[in-house]
């Protein structure tokens, strides 16, 4: 149950990704709307407390949902970005220990300084990011990523990571979903929890091609 809510709430990000071309929005480097590696996403810092995520990011009855992972990875906290009466995208903010531990920004509300949000090209992730490792994290899926697993490029050293879904006009992992900060060097809870402890696997460095198992 808690994988189709998740799946279902999760194609809020998929409301034509190929039909926006890979272009980025000009940047808006506010503190209310940045993604900072390694330390926040707007106002929410890494080491908050939970009661600071629901201050930030008010839960919605009906709307948002919440979970306990399997896989160590605490709780999630998926919160429905909507805007001028139009869903945008989903925050997961996940915590452990009274603490946000990670927070995957599946929202254009949020970009990097350099103008990263979703639906930014890979060209433009590896032009700015010239240094990331390439992860298949989990071989879950559904039609959200686009029926293949998501492919993470990471930054383990800053603090930040990439989830791209599978693009059918593409046949690619080639539609940014995700801009995930965590601490520097700590692990990556993927989207989906792995199936198996040998779902984690590094790939070469900048790949955007896979199929599943």
């Amino acid at each position: 149950m808690r994988f189709a809510l998740r799946s279902a709430l999760a194609l809020c990000l998929c409301f034509c990704p190929d039909s926006l071309g890979g272009q980025s929005l000009a940047p808006d480097r506010s503190s209310d709307s940045l993604i900072v590696p390694g330390r926040s996403v707007g106002r929410l810092k890494l080491g908050d407390p939970p009661g600071r995520a629901r201050e930030l990011f008010p839960f919605k009855p009906n709307m948002d949902q919440q979970w306990q992972e399997d896989d160590g990875c605490g709780t999630t906290f998926n919160w429905l970005d909507w805007k001028n009466s139009k869903m945008l995208g989903n925050m997961f903010i996940r915590y452990r220990d009274d603490q946000v531990f990670q927070i995957d920004s599946g929202t254009s509300s949020f970009r990097t300084e350099d103008g990263i949000t979703t639906s930014s090209s890979p060209a433009e992730v590896r032009r700015r990011y010239p240094h990331l490792r390439a992860y298949i994290l989990s071989e879950g899926f559904s039609e959200a990523s686009g029926g293949r697993p998501l492919v993470y490029w990471v930054d383990s050293e800053d603090g930040i990571a990439f989830g791209f879904s599978y693009s059918r006009r593409t046949h690619q992992n080639s539609y940014l979903s995700w801009i995930i900060v965590f601490r520097p060097h700590a692990a990556v809870c993927p989207e989906y929890s792995p199936l198996g402890p040998s779902d984690k696997r590094e790939i070469s460095p900048y790949t955007l091609e896979t199929r599943p198992r």
